[in-house]
């Protein structure tokens, strides 16, 4: 972001500035938003308590005037009011008190669209309601966490033009332009579409025909990521990835296995199950300046397509990292099996799970062992 951006007198003209003569800040913005839905008293009240910039970025993003309450918006989408609070709940937010015209035509249109694709399965029943809200509170979760960085460098432009002695005006003005949302949208809609593609390819591909390879797979993934991501700048959440792939990297290299893949805060390698299995005993030993890791791995048949690999075991492989606790290495049966003779590792039966999506699983514990260890 650009804090010295600032949008051209003809852009805001467009939007609704007076047409005749060079337009001041003061009415450029007010032009602005004022289109985005803003009264002349949310404009007197912004200028009063000091959040014009912030104004400025919520019409930005969320144009519209506010027509509905709760009861007003499950009536504009069809909805029962309880379905309606419910999926309001789910993105993460609390009940808008009666009477309070908080939702705008887009938030029913959003909220009809919601319905549609719950229905698309068959009523909307108390079971498919809550596999509904289940999926909103997901993606709002994940999308949640991308909003929070994004504030955060938004609020940086707005110290440096503070900084640098700009006025409300021109802050709001410099920083709605630069927020540059079709571009983050853009980013957004490929990450998703590119990230569901591998996940259906990890969930439905069946790698059963002859010749397909069989490979040990693991994932590594720092425990308490959402967390630290919460409590550090930038700066050091970048250095921390940094130290987490080099550890990674040179450790995976060093036993003879292989990356495939980086996914944010997860590794993910592949190689014979005694590289694999040893990759993942050297990553669970303390590392100055890294947090613990959650790690599961997995053998058995594999699906390679692009330079990476799917199928059930690579599902099955990421989810046990995903229970695993912080500083264990969680294996498959088939794991185990592959390695029951080798006398520098032991495996520990633990109970068994259910797993959505992959059924009842009997983890194992690995951990380093000496040939003079019994079981």
């Amino acid at each position: 972001m650009d804090p010295t951006a600032r949008p051209a007198d003809t852009e805001l003209v467009t939007a609704g500035a007076p047409p005749s003569g060079p337009a001041t800040d003061h009415e450029m913005i007010d032009a602005v938003l004022r289109v985005a839905g803003a009264t002349d008293a949310d404009l007197a009240q912004a200028r009063d308590e000091g959040w014009l910039p912030l104004l400025a970025l919520d019409r930005t993003l969320m144009p519209g005037r506010g027509r509905y309450d709760l009861d007003g918006l499950a009536a504009a989408a069809d909805a029962p009011r309880e379905v309606a609070v419910a999926l309001w709940r789910a993105l993460g937010f609390p009940d808008v008190p009666d009477g309070v015209a908080a939702f705008t035509e887009s938030d029913a249109a959003m909220m009809r669209a919601l319905l549609a694709r719950g229905e698309a399965r068959g009523p909307l029943e108390p079971a498919a309601l809550a596999r509904l809200e289940e999926q909103v509170r997901v993606i709002s979760g994940a999308l949640a966490r991308i909003a929070t960085l994004e504030a955060e460098e938004v609020a940086n432009a707005e110290a440096a033009l503070r900084d640098a002695g700009c006025t409300d005006e021109e802050i709001a003005l410099a920083i709605v332009d630069a927020l540059d949302w079709d571009n983050l949208s853009s980013l957004v809609d490929y990450a998703h579409r590119i990230q569901l593609r591998a996940a259906l390819w990890r969930r439905l591909a069946l790698p059963q025909h002859a010749g397909t390879p069989e490979l040990a797979v693991g994932f590594a993934d720092i425990a308490g990521y959402t967390a630290i991501s919460e409590q550090v700048d930038e700066t050091e959440l970048s250095a921390l990835l940094s130290r987490f792939e080099g550890r990674v990297y040179d450790t995976v290299a060093g036993r003879g296995a292989r990356i495939v893949k980086s996914i944010g805060d997860a590794v993910m390698f592949v190689g014979l199950p005694a590289s694999v299995a040893r990759v993942a005993l050297e990553l669970s030993e303390p590392y100055e300046g890294l947090p613990s890791l959650r790690q599961g791995v997995a053998y058995g048949p594999v699906l390679a397509r692009d330079g990476d690999y799917y199928g059930p075991i690579v599902n099955l492989a990421s989810r046990l990292s995903d229970i695993a606790n912080p500083g264990t290495v969680l294996a498959t049966e088939a794991m185990r099996d592959q390695l029951v003779d080798d006398e520098e590792l032991r495996f520990r039966a633990l109970r068994s799970r259910r797993i959505r999506g992959i059924g009842e699983v009997r983890p194992y514990a690995l951990r380093a062992g000496t040939p003079s260890e019994g079981g």
